[in-house]
């Protein structure tokens, strides 16, 4: 089988190594970009986890305090009571008085810290959602790039099937002009075979007239170009 014309070779060669990188290019961009994105969900995720678990400590800490509040408010009636109760006995209403000023001011540090914590935790939760409203906006920004890739694939895909249809053509187109070449030379092969069988016969009857004639000798002057040719 006979080549293809150099420029055919020359223009699939590049066309194949175009199409190797930009597939290969493709691939890279689609193996690392979901990466990406996986990981930066899953320690998202993570973080939003451990926040939550604060906030379950918290609340129990809430409730903590609650408790002790309810238990300082019995505290508070108890002493009340006492107050009514025990006027005559002043000495030790004092002693008690002064054990619940000292449990008050214990209470109202362990008021201050709690304050102090929820003041923390809120501040904490604003960050908290600071970031989650900034890193839903960047998984936005990446799922809209995403989606501009894969209409660029596929609008390198469709060129690259038109081209896949002319290199298709441009072979179709080869091959009729192989067959149109094939049959030329079969045409011009009959034809040197029907001339030589021609020029074939006009050579022996010449050869067979001078032995008639007794002329063993060429004579001068110009030959018939049928003789002559027969000769050559």
């Amino acid at each position: 089988m006979a080549n293809p014309p150099f420029w055919l070779s020359r223009k699939m060669f590049l066309f194949k190594v175009c199409r190797w990188m930009g597939l290969a290019c493709f691939q890279s961009l689609e193996v690392s970009l979901p990466n990406i994105r996986q990981k930066k969900l899953i320690h998202k995720l993570q973080k939003e986890k451990a926040f939550r678990e604060e906030i379950k400590i918290f609340r129990e800490k809430i409730e903590d305090f609650r408790e002790e509040m309810w238990s300082f408010r019995g505290k508070i009636h108890a002493f009340q009571g006492q107050i009514l109760g025990f006027w005559e006995e002043e000495r030790p209403f004092w002693e008690e008085e002064k054990t619940f000023w000292e449990e008050e001011k214990a209470f109202w540090e362990m008021e201050k810290s709690f304050r102090e914590e929820e003041k923390t935790f809120w501040r904490k939760y604003r960050t908290f959602w600071k970031e989650d409203k900034a890193f839903w906006k960047e998984d936005n920004a990446l799922w809209e790039r995403d989606q501009n890739l894969l209409q660029e694939d596929r609008a390198l895909w469709e060129e690259e099937k038109a081209l896949w249809i002319e290199e298709r053509a441009l072979l179709e187109e080869e091959k009729a002009l192989w067959e149109d070449k094939k049959s030329l030379w079969e045409e011009e092969n009959a034809l040197w075979v029907e001339e030589k069988a021609l020029w074939g016969d006009g050579g022996h009857v010449a050869e067979e007239q001078m032995l008639e004639n007794g002329h063993h000798n060429v004579l001068p002057g110009p030959q018939s170009p049928a003789f002559s040719r027969s000769r050559a």
